[in-house]
């Protein structure tokens, strides 16, 4: 078995509107560059493919895309996962005009041609980062770690403890290149909608932090987990303390461990069918979003603190982005989610295409979220009940989230 990465620069010039936030967004200028990264292992002649972008979100389109570019390399679609770490001070990874979401996933300035300009650019760059990586397959050892997630995050409806967990593996090549892959869940929301620089967020600084040659963050079911309660204020300097905190964890999980002969990978890439919500009538949409943005600039005229704006924002959001889904899903019965399970280095993964909350994870399985395709916020039924923001905000129909772990539930057996 042999390993190889690389990393390519996918900062946006200015004008490519950012993504995470509602409004429009043109990027001003650069704090810190995005970046793309590749990690290509080889097994028995076949070779599997982690692009990790620096991005909102990815797409269909651009995960097929970015397949596309890379088959010339013997990397198959069912072998290529493209996930995104969801800074909301980078593009969104969309490409207008493909797909049955793309009126819901896309706004306007993202049909525009700088935007799909960069979005072509994006996918070259992409397939160079992977090309290079294969060109420099080695054999290497391997060691993991499982911990508690970083406290960088904190549910963000109540602001306690996060969930999910953090999982570590570092793989040291013959030449001794080290490569350090961090899972864990949260949103990298410490820059808030007036920022207008690119930037990874708090993420930014964890690879220099950490050392070695490359290190990748996979952002996990982080649906629930934002920086909301636990960013001191939206800054680069608090961006660069909650980084701080993250590489000290990923550091204090692995170090003095060690290293071993990798086990064989083995996984299964398939579909998930699953039912889109039921479609509101127009009105009553339009109805929704007049009356969240009544309380919101009522909160705000009666001078609200800043934490309390931003959550009831939220439900000014969630309600815009119900009445885009009034008025473009209404021929959607079906949903077909790409899903990848997969095991290695005795630990089991599961690569799904949104924004999973961390009470739907099974134990024992690390989540790369943002994977493959974006399906927005997959909620439990508790989060429909309690009418959140999410599942407002959600495709999904409720009790189809308990589906989609169901089905990867299933997955992960046929592994053992």
């Amino acid at each position: 078995m042999k390993i190889g990465f690389s990393k390519r620069d996918i900062t946006p010039p200015p004008g490519v509107v950012l993504g995470g936030y509602a409004g429009y967004r043109p990027c001003g200028g650069v704090h810190d560059p995005l970046f793309c990264r590749a990690v290509v292992l080889e097994q028995e002649g076949e070779r599997f493919c982690l692009v990790s972008l620096d991005l909102a979100c990815v797409d269909e389109s651009l995960y097929r895309r970015i397949g596309g570019a890379v088959s010339s390399l013997g990397i198959q679609p069912e072998h290529l996962i493209v996930c995104a770490i969801h800074s909301h001070a980078a593009p969104h990874g969309v490409i207008a005009g493909e797909g049955p979401l793309t009126a819901v996933n896309c706004s306007a300035q993202e049909g525009a041609p700088e935007f799909l300009g960069y979005m072509e650019e994006l996918v070259r760059k992409a397939a160079a980062a992977c090309r290079t990586a294969c060109e420099n397959l080695e054999p290497f050892l391997i060691r993991t770690a499982k911990g508690a997630t970083p406290p960088v995050g904190s549910e963000r409806h109540t602001g306690a403890a996060p969930g999910g967990d953090l999982t570590v593996i570092q793989c040291r090549t013959e030449s001794g290149k080290l490569l350090t892959l961090a899972n864990f869940p949260c949103h990298p929301t410490v820059l808030g909608p007036d920022n207008l620089l690119a930037s990874a967020d708090f993420t930014a600084g964890i690879e220099a932090l950490i050392g070695g040659d490359l290190a990748v963050f996979l952002n996990g079911a982080a649906g629930d987990i934002s920086t909301r309660f636990t960013r001191r204020e939206s800054s680069f300097d608090e961006c660069a303390r909650m980084g701080r905190i993250a590489a000290e964890h990923i550091r204090a999980a692995i170090k003095g461990l060690p290293f071993s002969q990798p086990e064989p990978l083995r996984g299964i890439h398939t579909t998930v069918s699953l039912k889109p919500r039921p479609i509101e009538p127009l009105e009553t949409a339009e109805a929704a979003l007049r009356e969240h943005t009544a309380r919101w600039e009522s909160a705000k005229a009666a001078g609200a603190d800043a934490q309390s704006l931003r959550l009831l924002k939220t439900y000014v959001e969630g309600a815009w982005v119900n009445l885009e889904f009034a008025k473009s899903m209404a021929g959607i019965h079906r949903l077909d989610l790409p899903v990848t399970v997969f095991r290695f280095a005795g630990l089991d993964f599961a690569a799904i295409p949104g924004e999973l909350y961390s009470t739907l994870q099974p134990e024992g399985l690390s989540v790369i979220a943002y994977a493959n395709g974006y399906f927005r916020y997959i909620c439990p039924e508790e989060a429909y009940d309690a009418n959140q923001y999410e599942a407002m905000a959600a495709i999904l129909a409720r009790g189809e989230g308990e589906r989609l772990i169901g089905s990867i539930q299933q997955l992960r057996r046929r592994l053992q």
